[in-house]
């Protein structure tokens, strides 16, 4: 009877093909969980010593803002608003070869133990310890911004938790005691360049004013009223003298014009007398008109009247040569007061020459003494200014000694382990699955081939309770005296697949195959010819492996004649076959006496041999030798009614046994279905899919081990 060459829907396998397999993929992690755990278990190991190994490093960070404005309390010069270009040149400055300088040398890190590698090429001078110095505290210092704020940080990383935090704490202090000391070094010298511009400034004041003076000593330009000079003012003097000369000569012209009249008033007297003189005539008028020309009174009034007449001709005379005297002084005083100012106003010009050169020297001392005055002023501020400077950055945060190391981190190490356990134990099972390339399951077997698991064959060795005996005829003789373990029922699996021993059965022999040596393909054939003998069928074993000679060794290793023998026609069928003890079954072993003919087991006489054994025998098992590399092996298959190809559980590559069932079908031989030898129960009971032995567990107990 030929089974179904399919057990699965083509559509059904199509559409799986194209999927991912996550239940294969779930079942290889099943199944290589040991490895798995194990290669994860390695690489933490190793992680673990890799941290242990890894030299421990510390960080100690610490903080410093600057002011947007200083506000000194004497300010030598206006100080600029602190802006973002100089916060960030504040972070260049902190990490400049000078600063770190003067960190190593104020922590003298050039000779402090440990902080230094040890020199490659002989020792190092002091000069080459302190550039190296210099340079390790440069490459473990980071300094950044933080954020767009006015603050910026320090972060120093080194071996020694407590020489970490002293460096970084070193770096701001130095930072912000340059900032300091930078200001009062540049008062020092601001105060010192105005001490010695002051004292020359100084000679520079006294040489202008002495050159003023000498001017006008030499010029006799003198300060009158602001500007004037002297001749300036004489000619002022001299015209007001002038005016007032001119003003009483003409007054006193005036008066002499006046007296020349014959009415002229000259004084007061003369007024007088000619007030009496009047008085008299109106006092003889009044005589004559009252008495007449010879009243006595009237001679007396003309004898007083003719004195008073005589006394003011005299009066008269002598006023007007006083007057006239008068007008002659004034006349020689003004005339003398216009020469005295021609003179005045000739020395002028030449004055006026002089002040131009005067007011030239006095400019000169004038800017000079405002210069010194100012520079005078700034020095007394920066006297008083000194001591009183101030840093435009203060420390926000120092740095703590730090407790617990940055580097080596453990939860990255742990992450990272984890991680690297995980990617190495993937690719563990990727290169085990790649370098087993077998078949690992019934379902991937009728999918892949297209022909039905008659069995899963399990290796003693992994089933639960077992022990394995060893040797070629363990299984064998293990499958006789434990006829109820699962092991036996592997084969009669097998023998109710192919209905052997029934009463329709129609296969009467069973070509036992395998792609490629050494995949149990004589142990099953034995196990099935005695399972099938125990359960009561006449069963024949026949060697047709006339190369290695399997099974004859291990049933019938010191037969004297065989199959060969039998072909040839040298010996009987029943002188050549060997009863097995134990089970009852019957062997065609091979001799291996003489020169062994390939080409018998090919040939019709093997044929007839088979049709013979198929007469006297319910089931006619045939070993054969491996399919692939010996043509015989092909050959006798196609003779059997039924071929069962086995192939060893994730042991024979896949494309071996698929070109197997190829050359097989080639041949005309009817593969009636496969089998799994060597099952390893645990793992595949691990791997979670594909075969009945994922469920040992549950139905262990109803087979019974010895």
């Amino acid at each position: 009877m030929e089974l179904p060459t399919s057990v699965t829907n083509p559509g059904q396998v199509a559409r799986e093909a194209k999927l991912i397999d996550l239940q294969g993929v779930f079942a290889t992690v099943q199944r290589r969980l040991p490895w798995i755990l194990g290669t994860i278990a390695i690489v933490l190991l190793l992680t673990g010593l890799a941290y242990m190994l890894t030299p421990k490093t510390y960080q100690a960070t610490a903080s410093i803002a600057l002011d947007r404005q200083v506000d000194e309390f004497l300010n030598r010069s206006p100080q600029l608003t602190t802006d973002s270009p100089t916060v960030d040149t504040a972070v260049q400055v902190i990490t400049s070869p000078s600063l770190a300088a003067e960190v190593v040398d104020q922590l003298s890190l050039a000779t402090t133990p440990g902080f230094l590698p040890p020199p490659t090429k002989g020792p190092r001078t002091p000069e080459q310890a302190r550039r190296a110095a210099i340079g390790g505290v440069l490459g473990k210092l980071q300094v950044k911004r933080v954020g767009t704020s006015y603050a910026i940080q320090a972060t120093f990383t080194g071996s020694d938790a407590a020489q970490t935090a002293r460096i970084v704490n070193g770096v701001v202090d130095q930072y912000v005691t340059d900032q300091r000391t930078g200001r009062a070094g540049a008062r020092d010298r601001d105060t010192q360049l105005l001490r010695q511009r002051i004292t020359q400034l100084r000679r520079e004041v006294l040489a202008a004013e002495q050159a003023v003076a000498a001017y006008r000593a030499r010029t006799n330009l003198i300060d009158v009223q602001g500007n004037s000079t002297a001749v300036q003012q004489e000619l002022s003097v001299l015209s007001t003298q002038l005016a007032t000369a001119e003003a009483e000569e003409a007054a006193a012209r005036a008066r002499s014009a006046a007296a020349g009249g014959a009415n002229a008033d000259t004084t007061n007297g003369l007024q007088q007398l000619r007030n009496q003189a009047a008085q008299l005539s109106a006092q003889r008028a009044d005589l004559v008109g009252r008495y007449g020309p010879l009243h006595p009174e009237l001679a007396r009034v003309d004898r007083q009247l003719e004195d008073l007449n005589r006394t003011i001709a005299v009066e008269t005379t002598r006023a007007r040569r006083s007057l006239q005297a008068d007008v002659s002084v004034a006349a020689g005083r003004t005339a003398a007061i216009r020469s005295s100012l021609n003179r005045a106003q000739g020395g002028l010009m030449a004055g006026n020459n002089a002040s131009v050169q005067l007011a030239e020297l006095e400019r000169n001392a004038e800017s000079a003494r405002g210069l010194y005055q100012t520079l005078l002023d700034r020095y007394r501020q920066a006297v008083a200014g000194q001591g009183t400077e101030q840093s435009n950055a203060y420390v926000i945060a120092r740095a703590l000694q730090p407790g617990v190391p940055t580097s080596p981190n453990a939860s990255l190490f742990v992450a990272g382990g984890l991680i690297a356990g995980v990617l190495a134990a993937a690719l563990v099972a990727l290169a085990l699955e790649l370098f087993e390339g077998g078949f690992q399951s019934r379902r991937q077997i009728e999918q892949v081939l297209g022909f039905p698991v008659l069995a899963s064959v399990p290796d003693l060795r992994t089933i639960p309770g077992v022990t394995a005996p060893r040797g070629p005829m363990g299984p064998p003789d293990y499958l006789v005296e434990n006829q109820a373990s699962l092991f036996s029922e592997a084969f009669r699996s097998i023998r109710t697949a192919l209905r052997v021993g029934h009463g329709t059965e129609t296969l009467g022999s069973l070509a036992i195959c395998s792609a490629l040596p050494d995949e149990g393909k004589t142990t099953i054939a034995i196990c099935l010819a005695r399972s099938a003998a125990l359960a009561g069928t006449t069963t024949v074993l026949v060697d047709s492996d006339i190369r290695k000679r399997a099974s004859s060794r291990s049933l019938a290793d010191s037969a004297p004649t065989g199959l060969i023998e039998v072909l040839n026609g040298d010996v009987p069928l029943d002188k050549a076959l060997i009863q097995d003890e134990v089970s009852g079954a019957w062997v065609l072993p091979h001799s291996g006496v003489g020169r062994a003919d390939y080409d018998k087991v090919t040939s019709p006489a093997m044929e007839q041999l088979i049709a013979e054994l198929k007469r006297r025998f319910e089931l006619v098992i045939l070993d054969t030798a491996p399919v692939l590399p010996l043509a015989e092996a092909r050959a006798v298959a196609s003779m059997a009614d039924g071929v069962l190809l086995v192939t060893r559980w994730r042991k024979t590559p896949t494309h071996a046994t698929e070109l197997a069932a190829e050359m097989l079908t080639r041949a005309n031989a009817r593969v009636s279905g496969t089998a799994l030898s060597l099952v390893n129960i645990k793992q595949q009971a691990r791997a979670g899919h594909g075969d009945e032995m994922i469920y040992y567990k549950k139905f262990s107990k109803y087979y019974v081990q010895a």
